[in-house]
């Protein structure tokens, strides 16, 4: 697979705005992951001083030297990436843009290893590095298929009796550990369709001095696009920061200037508008406090309702032990108090509300989809197909499912026992391996295979009615996420950003792995034979099972096998 990285496109004005402040950026700590930790500029390490100080050209320097260099150099964002322009011819230095998009290198790249295409006067040279992530102008990162490439064509010519550039593709090329060095992680927040809970959009920038500008046009830009339909936004279309364009910080507190709305919000809608902007700005260390003003008056911090940031799961995850339901607490398995004997229903998958009152499971070998509520003795069915997939109750207590053999559709059946089919037509004639219902209702994870194709995880928006059901579809616009690896064994929800999942590159066997739903995976250290994994909603808290029956715990960044304990198919509530 081969991607072209064109001039095309220009990018937005609001992350231009990144990029022409960083000469800031060499005087100022810099994340390695998030956007509550740093490294100070005298921290040591050489990794971080050589993202950020590339050598420039050498004289005498051959073609091939060059071009090579200016991509190692695109690592250097200080001055805005001044050592990467001096590669560059004086005309083409002033058109470079380096922030029309990223392409993240695997870390075991070595440029002086790939072959530079030239021709025979070398005026004209080539190089189609691997690439594992691709972030597009609006900070969304999307991981790529196995054997991507990306293809870069360049033109030079003498400049001053030394090989420069004079045409070279926009964007960066850089390797996984500079992006996770030089790019930040940031979380645009959006509501759920009932304003019960915010909704993180996570997005990659440089950070900068300029990062709230970005973060707040962004976020008056709107969700991504697999989120479309699925949250809101309390902000009306078409709000603009004021004249000035800028949020600027003094003594910790964000001035936010939005231009007048028509008609005038109210003072409920302006609370929603503050609660939204406060909390995607929150999360940039020199900021403590916002003030926002609309057409010029000021928006005070009463009017702010307070809305919880993530939903919580209390209870501890279900298994199959011993041929009943039964719950994790600790390293030891208790059986659930009125679960019936399953070993003659065949079955398995169980999941459980997030209140703790009613669980589901599937019986008779993935024909029934069968419901068991706290208060009840007796499990009923509630759904019927021919080989339905593992269930996942959303915080409606809604639970998700659907045929194997997929035609592009899903099944949901309310707590009051009412059914949906909820379409989603890039599933069809694909195998659903899969379906996991993110706790705050609004996106779903689909875990899908197709012969001869690299497994897949699709995560999509699912958009709902006044009174919380799913609609007919999801959105149309799905991310894809690790889809660099070939094998995706289980997949489970591990916070509001991100997934756990058991993968594995082709020839490898599976392990856990951490992922962002728009970012890099991380590997969980190594488990033998995991077959299931469960991730609770810290991301810290998670189980893999084995093909065995053997229980594993990831505590402190390691794993732990809960002795004389034998469980099957872990799924934490909701």
């Amino acid at each position: 697979m081969t991607r072209t990285m064109p001039r095309g496109f220009r990018v937005k004005t609001m992350l231009v705005s990144v990029f022409t402040a960083l000469a800031l950026v060499g005087c100022s700590s810099i994340p390695t992951s998030s956007p509550v930790g740093h490294i100070e500029d005298d921290s040591g390490d050489p990794g971080v001083n050589n993202a950020r100080i590339p050598d420039g050209p050498e004289p005498g320097d051959s073609p091939s030297d060059i071009v090579r260099g200016f991509l190692r150099a695109g690592a250097g964002t200080g001055n805005n990436f001044s050592v990467a322009r001096s590669f560059l011819t004086e005309g083409e230095a002033q058109k470079w843009s380096p922030q029309e998009s990223v392409s993240v290198l695997p870390n075991d790249t070595d440029l002086d290893s790939l072959n530079v295409g030239t021709t025979s006067d070398q005026k004209t040279m080539s190089i189609s590095p691997p690439v594992v992530g691709l972030v597009d102008s609006s900070g969304v990162y999307n991981s790529t298929k196995p054997g991507t490439k990306s293809t870069l064509e360049f033109s030079l010519r003498q400049e001053n009796g030394e090989w420069r550039i004079s045409s070279a593709p926009d964007g960066l090329l850089i390797s996984q550990t500079d992006f996770r060095t030089i790019f930040l992680n940031y979380s645009l927040q959006f509501f759920t369709s009932d304003y019960s809970y915010l909704v993180p959009d996570s997005r990659w920038f440089l950070r900068s001095s300029s990062t709230p500008t970005v973060l707040m046009n962004e976020l008056l830009s709107g969700p991504a696009p697999y989120l479309s339909g699925a949250v809101i936004t309390a902000i009306p279309d078409g709000a603009k920061l004021n004249d000035s364009n800028v949020v600027t910080i003094e003594n910790g507190v964000a001035q936010v200037p939005l231009g007048p709305q028509n008609p005038a919000p109210s003072d409920r809608e302006k609370g929603l508008i503050r609660q939204q902007i406060a909390t995607t700005l929150q999360v940039i260390p020199s900021i403590s406090a916002i003030d926002l003003s609309i057409g010029g008056q000021a928006i005070p911090a009463s009017l702010q309702p307070k809305t919880d940031t993530s939903v919580q799961v209390d209870g501890p995850p279900v298994v199959l032990a011993e041929d009943h339901l039964a719950r994790v607490s600790g390293t030891t398995v208790a059986k659930v108090e009125n679960s019936p004997n399953l070993k003659k229903a065949k079955a398995s998958d169980p999941a459980v509300s997030l209140d703790d009152s009613l669980y589901v499971y599937l019986a008779d070998g993935g024909k029934q989809l069968m419901r068991l509520k706290s208060d009840a003795v007796d499990a009923t069915p509630i759904l019927e197909g021919k080989k339905l997939v593992r269930p996942s109750i959303d915080r409606f207590n809604t639970t998700w499912t659907g045929e194997t053999e997929n035609k592009g559709e899903l099944k949901a059946v309310g707590r009051d026992g009412k059914s949906f089919t909820v379409a989603a037509d890039f599933l069809n004639g694909r195998q659903l391996v899969d379906i996991e219902v993110s706790r705050d209702g609004t996106r779903v994870a689909l875990l899908s295979k197709h012969r001869g194709e690299p497994d897949r995880v699709d995560v999509v928006g699912v958009p709902r009615d006044k009174a919380g059901n799913p609609s007919g579809h999801v959105s149309e616009t799905p991310i894809e996420v690790g889809a660099n690896f070939d094998e995706i064994k289980d997949v489970s929800w591990a916070g509001s950003t991100s997934l756990v999942a058991l993968a594995a590159e082709e020839g490898e066997s599976a392990q856990p792995f951490r992922i962002g739903v728009t970012g890099p995976a991380e590997q969980l250290g190594e488990v033998s034979d995991g077959s299931r994994i469960a991730g609770g909603v810290d991301g810290r808290s998670i189980l893999v099972t084995s093909s065995d029956g053997a229980l594993y715990s990831y505590n402190s960044n390691a794993w732990q096998k809960l002795v004389d304990v034998a469980a099957k198919d872990p799924s934490y509530p909701g």
